[in-house]
């Protein structure tokens, strides 16, 4: 699905098909030694050499052209983790 610039997404546990070549799927999420919450994520083929990805909330991250930057990771140690994310280009 391709997006806007402005428009957010969710990024929960397993699959998001809602990603223009995607899909981005959470795989993790925890809290760090410094306190703050993190979040592996993965999916599309594009990102095959590297894999999975870990991302804080600022930290930005590319499908099929559109940027994407992390506006909050909720509940990291939860089983309902979700990152939230906004396309920026």
């Amino acid at each position: 699905m391709a997006h806007e610039v402005g428009a957010q997404e969710k990024i929960t546990y397993g699959r998001n098909d809602r990603f223009a070549g995607g899909p981005v799927g959470g795989g993790r999420f925890w809290v760090d030694e410094q306190g703050r919450p993190v979040a592996k994520i993965g999916g599309p083929g594009e990102w095959r050499r590297t894999g999975m990805i870990d991302v804080r909330v600022g930290d930005t991250f590319t499908v099929a052209g559109q940027t994407w930057k992390v506006t909050d990771i909720v509940d990291p140690d939860a089983p309902e983790a979700y990152l939230l994310t906004i396309r920026v280009s």
